[in-house]
């Protein structure tokens, strides 16, 4: 059912903003030789789509005639083409999780999450490409592959820099342990797959990388994007940098991670665990996207397993649910997804004033929640959970829409 509901949206609906730019780097490629050294993602990212698109345009030359659908700026077929190694990683994930746990309950959660089916399939963005290896890096180390582990985290890293995250515990932890050599190994795999990775970008492209994307990702590059974090709305920017409270956030974790490492019997608990608050954190306190916001729902399955905490791994359903559901009539809306232009179907929650401090209200709240889940003693998922984001959700309109209390 997952893998039919991804494809049908695949056929007809999209981002008409990041398919266009997906699209117009695979045709340059495949139509002139020419390299797309200013694609706007991770150099891996692009590798992929070109080895994939590559079957899409030997389907054209046959004589093959693509539709379009409505304002889409891609074609009906080249976008499934898109989504393909995203569906592939999802259906891995799947898997890893289901090798992990035995339990069919567990995978399902990932599978037929609505965020993460909204992502791949409607969306067309890539973060499953990232979470794949991501997870293979702890289904790797559960089994005490720890080099194979820590190489899996340093290819999700080059999907998405958030696969650094675990990469660099694990890290901290191999030099907590003194070995020297391991750590010199983790560094040197990093170093080399990275350089391979950028190679052909040496010369060309590395200055838009490292300013636009890594720069970014660290708050660093003093570039002004789209606020959805919490702190950006309410300090009354619109166009914002990360906040300086990531850099609280990150020193925060590692010294907490390695307290924790000292006195858990379970390293692989302990390295799920702050992961998954460097998501959090991330999402909360960065110049975080929506599509961030499902980095933590397979490693929080995960860790609903290992933790036995079953309300957990029902909650990440919800958040899922609540997190589609925000981002499609907020952020986006309807008829942009499905029509390709940003057309407005339901004015009163697409289109009300404050409608992004909404957002983030009701997401930061929905990131606690799951903060609570972790740390919290473990309890099953109740219904008043929902009623809670709801009551949220309500309060926010209300004050912030209708009242206008705050110039957000």
């Amino acid at each position: 059912m997952g893998l039919i509901v991804r494809f049908e949206l695949a056929s007809f609906a999209g981002h008409p903003g990041d398919l266009a730019l997906f699209a117009f780097s695979s045709r340059l490629y495949y139509e002139s030789g020419q390299f797309d050294y200013l694609f706007p993602s991770l150099p891996l990212v692009y590798y992929v789509q070109l080895a994939f698109y590559s079957f899409y345009v030997l389907i054209r030359d046959t004589g093959f005639s693509d539709p379009t659908f409505l304002f889409h700026t891609n074609y009906m077929i080249e976008g499934i083409f898109f989504r393909i190694p995203l569906i592939i990683s999802d259906v891995g994930i799947f898997a890893l999780i289901l090798k992990f746990t035995g339990k069919l309950r567990y995978a399902a959660l990932y599978l037929l999450n609505p965020l993460v089916i909204y992502l791949t399939g409607a969306w067309g963005i890539y973060d499953s490409l990232m979470m794949f290896p991501l997870v293979a890096g702890f289904f790797l180390y559960a089994q005490n592959q720890r080099r194979l582990a820590s190489i899996s985290f340093v290819v999700s890293g080059l999907f998405k820099l958030f696969g650094f995250v675990p990469f660099s515990l694990l890290a901290l932890e191999t030099l907590l342990q003194r070995k020297w050599k391991e750590f010199g190994l983790q560094i040197g795999s990093a170093i080399g797959l990275t350089t391979l990775t950028f190679a052909p970008y040496i010369g060309n492209g590395l200055q838009d990388f490292y300013v636009g994307i890594l720069l970014r990702f660290l708050g660093l590059s003093g570039a002004l994007t789209r606020g959805y974090d919490i702190i950006a709305i309410f300090s009354g920017a619109r166009f914002a940098g990360s906040s300086p409270f990531i850099y609280v956030g990150a020193g925060a974790i590692a010294i907490l991670f390695v307290f924790h490492l000292r006195r858990s019997r379970s390293p692989l608990q302990v390295l799920l665990l702050w992961s998954i608050v460097g998501a959090v954190a991330l999402n909360l306190f960065s110049q975080s996207e929506p599509q961030w916001l499902s980095w933590p729902i397979p490693l929080s399955i995960l860790y609903a397993y290992v933790t036995k905490r079953e309300g957990l791994a029902h909650y990440t359903y919800f958040y899922g649910i609540a997190s589609a559901v925000l981002s499609i009539t907020i952020l986006q809306s309807v008829g942009y997804l499905l029509l390709g232009t940003p057309l407005v179907f339901f004015q009163a929650i697409e289109a009300f004033q404050g409608r992004v401090a909404v957002y983030s209200l009701s997401v930061a709240t929905m990131l606690l929640i799951l903060l609570g889940y972790l740390f919290l003693k473990p309890v099953k998922f109740k219904i008043e959970v929902i009623a809670l984001v709801a009551l949220v959700y309500l309060q926010a309109y209300f004050w912030l829409s209708i009242m206008r209390i705050l110039p957000v």
